[in-house]
């Protein structure tokens, strides 16, 4: 079996032009002939919201490599909150506060994935397409996140196995995903998958580095990340 993954972090003209760093992280590393990968967004009114997005992706991978193979996902949401507490001080959760998406596939295909606050996480499992994410309820300008208690049912979930190629596990933040159309998603996903599985990971990258940076929406001011895993072969 094998897996193409890819991912891309680009800082926003806004946040480019004012000089501040990039709000979104990434995480992306191989794992047991598997992958594992996270994407966070800092709150954009929050101080140190940076360092809150880098440290959750840290704390999700290195929890996820640790974790067994038949690793219980409910249990680990805590466990990723109390240590992402304790590697963001003395920096206050308040002033940390980040969304955080991760997904976790191994080497047999099976896959573990999660959601907290912004942004989008699709999967395509035994050639059928999902949204995880659950459509928002609240302001545009509020979202769960990362901040000083944990809220295990704020958290969305999934878990299935990647049987076919083409299916896989996308996660993006939502200087991507506020751009898409719902009813464009499946495409969307299927089109990644085609593109991506024709390159190696490093053209990948260069190639989702270049789109996200050109993308297409006028007066785009986010920063974007997405992070991709593809299953290509039997």
């Amino acid at each position: 079996m094998r897996f193409i993954a890819c991912g891309a972090s680009v800082i926003g003209p806004r946040h480019l032009e004012l000089g501040e760093p990039n709000q979104d992280a990434m995480a992306l590393s191989g794992w047991r002939g598997g992958w594992i990968a996270a994407v966070a967004d800092g709150l954009g009114s929050r101080a140190r919201s940076d360092l809150g997005a880098r440290n959750a992706c840290q704390i999700s991978r290195q929890i996820l490599r640790a974790a067994s193979s038949s690793f219980n996902l409910p249990t680990t949401l805590p466990l990723i909150h109390q240590q992402w507490l304790e590697a963001i001080e003395p920096t206050t959760p308040r002033d940390a506060a980040t969304t955080l998406l991760f997904g976790r596939v191994t080497a047999e295909g099976d896959f573990h994935a999660a959601q907290l606050g912004d942004g989008l996480l699709l999967v395509r499992c035994a050639g059928q397409f999902r949204r995880v994410t659950p459509d928002r309820t609240a302001y545009s300008n509020q979202t769960w996140a990362l901040e000083s208690n944990h809220v295990q049912d704020k958290w969305s979930t999934t878990f299935g196995r990647l049987t076919e190629p083409g299916d896989g596990v996308v996660l993006m933040t939502d200087g991507v995903a506020d751009d898409l159309e719902p009813a464009q998603l499946a495409e969307f996903f299927d089109a990644l998958y085609q593109d991506l599985s024709t390159r190696n990971r490093r053209r990948g990258r260069r190639w989702l580095q270049s789109e996200l940076s050109d993308w297409a929406t006028p007066l785009h001011s986010d920063d974007k990340t997405l992070v991709t895993i593809f299953r290509t072969s039997e």
